[in-house]
């Protein structure tokens, strides 16, 4: 729904509207109820689309809605492989590092595998893209849920934290689909 609001703000910029692109993203932020989760929706209609932008909110004891297909994840990763990340790693709050070359993979696959744990949350430190500056997350004591963009530069984040395994983590290869731990392999 989002994106269609995008694409209504993208349409009204190239009309020759007399209310500023400020005004409708300021009425949609401010004035728009949120709704209730399992109540009715509410519709925001759009002067330059014929149907209005619906939001809606999920009962609290659904399961949780993430637009984003698992088809992604599948075919990155095996069920069984997906099941050990899932359940053997993020529920025994360890140190995930999932690594690939491509970012939208990478991305999508963090936030996936963070929703197969409904009923529950994540409580750990939990950074789609780790980049350079915050590269020091990866020493907390505790568990982390991190993903880190492989550019293929010999002195990328993702191959110091390949060259060096930061104790007690595992390292999941989206690409190969490995998964590489330095320590108990339990």
């Amino acid at each position: 729904e989002f994106r269609r609001f995008l694409t209504h703000l993208h349409l009204l910029s190239g009309s020759s509207s007399d209310i500023p692109l400020e005004r409708n993203i300021s009425h949609l932020l401010l004035s728009v109820p949120v709704p209730k989760p399992g109540g009715q929706c509410v519709l925001v209609p759009f002067s330059t689309m014929n149907d209005p932008m619906a939001l809606i909110m999920p009962p609290l004891k659904d399961l949780p809605l993430v637009d984003l297909s698992y088809s992604r994840l599948f075919a990155a990763l095996d069920v069984p492989t997906v099941v050990t990340i899932v359940l053997g790693f993020l529920c025994l709050e360890r140190k995930v590092i999932l690594i690939s070359t491509r970012q939208t993979l990478l991305l999508d696959c963090c936030e996936l595998l963070k929703s197969l744990l409904f009923p529950f949350d994540l409580c750990a430190p939990y950074v789609p893209y780790l980049t350079q500056p915050f590269m020091s997350c990866l020493e907390f004591p505790g568990a982390t849920f991190v993903g880190i963009h492989d550019d293929g530069k010999p002195t990328g984040l993702a191959k110091i934290v390949r060259d060096s395994i930061p104790e007690d983590s595992i390292i999941v290869e989206l690409d190969s689909g490995e998964i590489n731990c330095d320590g108990n392999r339990y």
